[in-house]
């Protein structure tokens, strides 16, 4: 049986409960084969996420959903070409989208590598390499000293020598972009400024490295305590490791700036600060304390952590979420163990975080949206950059991560990060209205409610190339809405805009059809006979200055109705054609309100007769021996009445 690609969902819709509720309607356009009766449709669930839709060995339709779905389906065909179907939830988490559908590797719209390197190259400035850093600060060194010995003051000396320095950086700055400084404002560019700083940050992490290793290398030489001793050679293993990591750095930032290179230092940088704290491993370890903690599986050892955050025991919830995302490699809690550590001022949860997004043995599309979220907005270790939130954004929507596929979107419709150091130039350079559009278009394929939601508000407002249409509107917020029930309480003025959208299109749309309903009557009544025109003519008024509108033409000849209905030649006059339709169906309407008026008083009379007689039963019992007595005179006077052996032949 083949397979039929799913490349979107098109026209079905879906809906689903709020808050936790479980229950989940798909509506599918499904134009059946001919000969084909939706009796012999078979629609189940394979795999616990697949819905199928087939006909005897034919496969119609299969897509996977977003999660796991009960085995049961409930299933109908309406209006001869919709397939709606009932599924259950098996979680009452809400769904972002309706289908788990990756994207194609060799899909069009994903950046390649070649063009990330070249933003690299142009955002990311590659720095002098150390030789020339060193020779400079010999060169620096040696014209300080200089200086000191010619002026005599030591102090002037130390002064000369930071001026100097900060030459140095500047020169070394302009060497590498290969500008000027700006002279009429006294800035630098941005790019020499960023590749200074840079430069600083290096010198001082390595001078501060150097002299603290200095103080240990002291202690060991004259400490005589073992435990001092002890701990102080672990600190200079410790330092000498991050002078290697540091070295590593500082070579790699030497080299051209591509995305290898990029994830090569943040990794190394990542390592260095794991190391400042302790961490000398290459990565992170937990063991297990207890057989029991080994048998349970990542969802439960997450819960534990959890329980313990709740009761604010943060070792013991530290220990089980690692457990899940270490051994596990648990999405969700290298989530959380992320969040933590940066509460702790701790490397470690971005270490977990890099590591995890990385891993190609089993991708995590969450984790990766997570590491293009920080690159976007800018962490610590993270620096906000363009091409590296690109990156990670699309490795999310690779794998079928709607979240992934609206930040790229957002991402290219502002050209720049969310804190940017680009100027305006390289923003616009950057920004791709075509590309925003296909990204949301992605979004809205898989069933993404946030993706229908913004296209609405486009058509709403007539923005990014989409026209200003309430019908387009509010399709795409009707399908948002059933989709993620709750995105229209977060908007509330979003109904209120639609609304006000609704009657801008009624009234532009009022005067348009008021010019072309006026000449076309106008033209009528000039083509009317010339009989009928004569009474008309004779009604109009004396005075000529005044001009005569269709509202006073409509009142003569209602006035002259009862005259032209019925003429010497004996006909029956034509309806004035300068009576609009609109009055016609005031009438009708008038003649039909009267009709319901008096059925609704017939209605009413006749509920409280009955209502009366019903009421009056216990009374009517209470009389009827008296109408008995009454009439039992009468009885006997007439004598058929009163014998019942009378001969009634006679009558």
């Amino acid at each position: 049986m083949s397979v039929p690609v799913t490349e979107s969902i098109g026209k079905a819709r879906w809906a689903q409960g709020e808050d936790d509720e479980t229950g989940l309607e798909v509506r599918i356009p499904c134009a059946l084969p001919d000969g084909v009766r939706p009796r012999e449709l078979t629609v189940q669930i394979k795999d616990g996420s697949i819905l199928c839709i087939s006909h005897k060995e034919t496969r119609i339709l299969q897509w996977r959903l977003y999660a796991a779905v009960s085995d049961e389906v409930e299933w109908r065909i309406e209006d001869d070409n919709v397939l709606v179907a009932e599924l259950e939830k098996k979680s009452g988490a809400p769904w972002s989208c309706l289908l788990d559908l990756p994207m194609r590797a060799d899909d069009e719209l994903l950046t390649p590598i070649a063009e990330i390197d070249r933003m690299f190259r142009t955002q990311l400035p590659v720095l002098p390499s150390i030789e020339d850093s060193e020779s400079e600060d010999a060169a620096k060194q040696a014209s300080g000293q200089g200086e000191a010995d010619k002026n005599g003051k030591a102090g002037d000396a130390g002064a000369g020598g930071e001026d100097d320095l900060d030459k140095l950086l500047d020169e070394v700055a302009k060497e590498v972009t290969g500008k000027e400084p700006k002279e009429s404002d006294g800035e630098d560019d941005s790019t020499a400024a960023f590749i200074k700083a840079e430069l600083e940050n290096y010198r001082v992490e390595e001078e501060e490295i150097k002299k603290k290793l200095a103080e240990v290398e002291a202690t060991l030489n004259s400490s005589t305590d073992a435990d001092a001793t002890n701990t102080a050679s672990e600190q200079k293993n410790i330092l000498n490791k991050m002078v290697q990591l540091h070295s590593q750095c500082r070579a790699i930032r030497s080299q051209p700036s591509t995305l290898e290179n990029f994830l090569k230092c943040t990794q190394l940088d990542l390592q260095k600060a794991r190391v400042n704290i302790g961490e000398t491993g290459e990565n992170e370890e937990e063991e297990y304390q207890s057989d029991k903690e080994r048998e349970l599986n990542a969802t439960e050892l997450m819960t534990c952590g959890l329980k313990f955050f709740e009761d604010q025991d943060i070792k013991g919830c530290l220990h089980f979420l690692r457990l899940a995302a270490i051994h596990h490699k648990h999405e969700q809690s290298t989530l959380l163990l992320y969040n933590i550590y940066s509460q702790l001022q701790s490397p470690r949860g971005a270490f977990l975080l890099m590591k995890r997004a990385l891993d190609d043995s089993a991708p995590s599309a969450a984790v990766n949206q997570k590491v293009g979220e920080l690159y976007d907005q800018g962490a610590r270790h993270f620096l906000p950059l363009f091409p590296a939130a690109i990156y990670f954004y699309q490795r999310a929507a690779k794998l079928g991560h709607v979240n992934g596929m609206l930040s790229l979107a957002q991402l290219w419709l502002r050209g720049a990060t969310a804190s940017s150091m680009l100027s305006e130039e390289e923003v616009e350079a950057q920004q791709s209205i075509p590309k925003y559009h296909a990204w949301l278009q992605k979004a809205m394929d898989r069933g993404c409610g946030s993706a229908y939601f913004v296209r609405g508000c486009m058509h709403i407002k007539g923005e990014h190339g989409m026209a200003k249409s309430y019908a387009a509107a509010k399709e795409y917020l009707d399908a948002a809405a059933s989709a993620q029930p709750e995105i229209l309480r977060r908007a509330p003025q979003i109904p209120m805009m639609l609304e006000a959208l609704r009657e801008e299109e009624e009234k532009s749309a009022k005067p348009t059809q008021e010019t072309t309903s006026t000449p076309a009557s106008t033209t009528k009544t000039a083509a009317g006979p010339a009989g009928l025109a004569a009474p008309g003519a004779a009604a109009k008024p004396s005075d000529e200055g005044v001009k005569v509108t269709s509202s006073v033409a409509r009142l003569n000849a209602l006035s002259n109705k009862a005259a032209g209905s019925s003429g010497s030649n004996g006909f029956m006059a034509p309806r004035p054609v300068s009576e609009s339709a609109a009055m016609r169906a005031r009438k009708g309407l008038g003649s039909g309100s009267r009709s319901k008026a008096f059925w609704e008083r017939a209605c009413v009379a006749s509920v409280t007769m009955y209502s009366v007689y019903t009421l009056a039963f216990p009374i009517r019992i209470i009389l009827l021996p008296f109408f008995y007595s009454a009439i039992s005179g009468i009885i006997e006077s007439i004598p058929w009445l009163a014998n019942g052996n009378a001969d009634l032949s006679m009558f």
